[in-house]
């Protein structure tokens, strides 16, 4: 599906199916950024407050794994965002959409 990180081929491979009219936009970002802010700002704080380590080490901690996170879930989320364009064949609108 991916031609490269989060890139995705213009046709399918196995059916041809053209793939550049979808496109998942800024929808999987927005949806990581929640899930990640959620997992790591109470971790910063349980390192910084239950651990008690020094401020460097639990900051840096905790933008490795911010970073690792992101990095992580962006393919199988904007994967998923795009199959789920694909199925319900949605599109951008347009001014004859509103007529």
């Amino acid at each position: 599906m991916f031609a490269s990180y989060l890139r995705l081929r213009d046709n399918c491979p196995v059916c041809g199916a053209d793939f550049r009219a979808a496109d998942a936009g800024d929808g999987p970002a927005v949806f990581v950024i929640l899930i990640v802010g959620a997992i790591v700002a109470p971790l910063l704080f349980i390192l910084q407050f239950g651990l008690h380590l020094p401020d460097w080490l639990s900051l840096a901690l905790t933008l490795l794994a911010a970073v690792a996170l992101c990095l992580a879930l962006l393919p199988p989320f904007k994967a998923t965002l795009f199959a789920l364009q694909w199925k319900h064949k949605a599109r951008e609108a347009t001014h004859a959409d509103v007529e």
